[in-house]
Order: structure tokens, then C-alpha cells, then sequence
């Protein structure tokens, strides 16, 4: 609908400034590079404000559609798609004072959108700078209105909604810091010295729920799905979350408990339904639907839907980030050639997955079985 106005709006000018409707094709050319041009240029902002200001970055990505490579620089991850159009970074708290970090990042990401909308002033006089000022000025009114989804927060969320934010939610948003510690330890495999600062984060804020997700990922990296599925389901049960942390806890839920289930640590009949039940209400509360390729790709294997299976491990592959969550959906994706009768196609995948995290339960205990097949 948003497009569809914006045209419309086009068409009208360019008409009444009689330029014909060349001055529309232009116009919305333009537009279209615009609304390209200003996301990318307020993340980018973004991006240089937390390097400057203090914030963890973690991940990079650059692009949409397929991974084409991944490399480090420094303690990032950049990831380069196939379609380079838009520009998105895992970016959080890592150290105090993180309410003021954050803020000024975003100071920082709403001037580099202003910096675009003024070098896009300098060709208004055309029909072409019409759309381009015109999807510019709308793309960064857009990108002031406070809102929070699922792997979405938009810079007037920080500006607006983070320092208004109640205490107890405040307490749960700065806990992030001490998350991407053991998230990185993780990535790296050192069980020991992430669960030492899961036990930190306990004493701090023994009640969060970034404090049990941080403890049910250890017990997946330690092969403990049980555990780590009955512990989200404690705090799904005592915590009522808001849709975003919801549609994360969920997320998780899911795939630990299809986990704990292929490993005959939980029973099937019981499990299974409520890991499918929470994938489907993960995706209704906002979460995106192919970000959990790899998750329903683990739901089919379970299920003992091998083809597709295959195809939703190879799309989870493709869109993941983080090395374990690659590895796992390799390890998913060499279960499923197993299945199929391909141990050829499952060793090439498994190969990939040890390159990334050969530790990894899922990993090893695939490794386990093709051994012995």
C-alpha cells in the first residue's frame, strides 16, 4: 500500500508539473533507489555510531537472498548475500552505561539519514530527485517511529522508547551485555568460562529471562536438550514476556525440544506437537519465517519427511549467521541425506559443519552415527 501511494503521489506531481509520464518513469526510479539508499545509509550510521560509542557488534550482513561468503574482521562476522541492497548488523549492549550508548548510536544513525535526504536535495530540480527526495524524506519518517519486532528495532525505538523504558525491562535490556559475552564464548566452544558468566548474569538479575535463555543455551551446548527444554518451559510458564521476547522464547523452545526429542531424551508424542505448536506461534507473533528454516527443517526429519527436511536444512544453511546455528542446520541437512539413503551427500555436509563447530552436540553425534553407517 505504501508503494502504491508513494506512485500515485508520483504520477500526480510529474502530470501537474507536466513532465508526462517519461518524468514518472523517472520519478519512480528514483523513488525505488531511495528507498534503497536511506535504510541502508541510517544503518550504516548506526553501524559507526555503536563502533564509536561502545556497542557490541556482532554480526554483518550485507545483502539479502543467499550467503555468498562469510568472513572476520576482528570479532565480526560479515556475511555478503547475492542481492547487496540492504545492510542489517546484530548490534547490542556490551558495556554500561548501555541506555546512553545506545542513544547517542542512534543520534549517530539519524544524522546519516539526514546527510542522505540533503545529498538527494541537491537533484530535486529533476524528475528523478522528486522520487528520490520524496522515498528519502518518507523512508526516514518511517525510520523514526519507535517500534521492536522480532531481529528489528528501528533508531526511534532507541531515541524514544529505550529511555522510557520501566525499570524491571531496563534491568532485562542491559543483561544483554553479559548474553553476548557467553554467546561469544560459545561460538568458540568454551563451555566452561560461558556458564561462568551465565552464573555472573544469576547473580544479577537472577529472575530475567535473557538469564534462563543464556542457561537453557548452555545446556544445548553441552548436549542437555532436556534440561534446556524443560527450563524454557518453566519460564514460559512463570514470566508473560511481551510478543518480541515471546516470539524468541518460542523460537528456542522449539528447537530445543525437537533436539531433546532426536536424541531420545524427551518422548516424541509429547514434545513434538508442542515443538511445532510453538514454531507456528513464533512466526504469528512476528518472528521470520525463514529465519527458522533450519528449525523447520528439523520438525520434517523428526517427522520423518526426508525431502523436505533436506530443502528447509539447505535454506536454514544459506540464511544462518552464527557458525553453531549453521553447523546445527548442517548437522540437520546430513541427517536428512542419511535418511534418504545419500551418505556421500551427508559426509560433504557433515565436513562443513565440523569446519564450523565440530564440538557442537548435534555435530558430534551425527559424526557417531555416519561412522557407523
Amino acid at each position: 500500500m505504501t508503494a502504491l501511494t508513494a506512485l500515485l503521489v508520483l504520477t500526480v506531481l510529474e502530470l501537474v508539473l507536466d513532465n508526462g509520464f517519461g518524468g514518472v518513469a523517472f520519478a519512480a526510479a528514483g523513488a525505488l533507489l531511495g528507498a534503497i539508499v536511506l535504510p541502508a545509509g541510517v544503518r550504516t550510521g548506526l553501524l559507526l555510531g555503536s563502533f564509536l560509542f561502545g556497542l557490541r557488534v556482532r554480526n554483518v550482513v550485507i545483502g539479502a537472498m543467499r550467503r555468498v561468503t562469510s568472513f572476520r574482521l576482528g570479532g565480526v562476522l560479515v556475511t555478503v548475500r547475492a542481492l547487496p541492497v540492504v545492510l542489517s548488523s546484530d548490534i547490542g549492549p556490551r558495556r554500561e552505561p548501555v541506555v546512553t550508548r545506545c542513544v547517542l548510536a542512534a543520534v549517530s544513525s539519524t544524522l546519516a539519514g539526514l546527510l542522505v535526504i540533503g545529498a538527494c536535495l541537491l537533484v530535486a530540480d529533476s524528475s528523478f530527485g522528486h522520487g528520490l527526495v520524496l522515498a528519502t524524506t518518507a523512508s526516514m519518517i518511517h525510520t523514526l517511529i519507535p517500534r521492536r519486532a522480532p531481529l528489528n528495532t528501528s533508531t526511534g525505538w532507541l531515541l524514544f522508547g529505550l529511555p522510557r523504558m520501566s525499570e524491571p525491562r531496563r534491568l532485562e535490556f542491559r543483561t544483554g551485555a553479559h548474553a553476548a559475552e557467553a554467546h561469544a564464548l560459545l561460538q568458540d566452544g568454551e563451555l566452561d568460562a560461558a556458564e561462568t558468566v551465565v552464573d555472573e548474569l544469576a547473580e544479577i538479575a537472577p529472575h530475567a529471562r535473557t538469564t534462563a535463555s543464556c542457561r537453557a543455551t548452555v545446556h544445548e551446548a553441552r548436549g542437555e536438550f532436556d534440561k534446556a527444554t524443560m527450563l524454557l518451559l518453566h519460564t514460559l510458564s512463570t514470566h508473560s514476556p511481551e510478543a518480541r521476547e515471546m516470539s524468541y522464547l518460542l523460537a528456542g523452545l522449539a528447537g530445543l525440544a525437537l533436539a531433546a526429542v532426536e536424541a531420545g531424551q524427551l518422548p516424541s508424542a509429547d514434545l513434538t506437537p508442542t515443538a511445532e505448536q510453538a514454531l507456528h506461534d513464533s512466526v504469528d507473533l512476528g518472528f521470520p519465517r525463514f529465519e527458522l528454516s533450519g528449525t523447520f527443517g528439523l520438525l520434517a526429519l523428526v517427522n520423518g519427511e526426508t525431502e523436505r527436511a533436506t530443502h528447509l536444512a539447505e535454506l536454514g544453511t544459506r540464511h544462518a549467521t552464527s557458525g553453531t546455528t549453521r553447523a546445527d542446520n548442517l548437522a540437520t541437512l546430513a541427517r536428512a541425506h542419511m535418511a534418504r539413503g545419500d551418505n556421500v551427500s551427508a559426509r560433504a555436509a557433515l565436513a562443513e559443519a565440523e569446519g564450523l563447530a565440530a564440538w557442537w552436540p548435534r555435530v558430534r553425534s551425527t559424526r557417531q552415527r555416519l561412522t557407523i553407517c
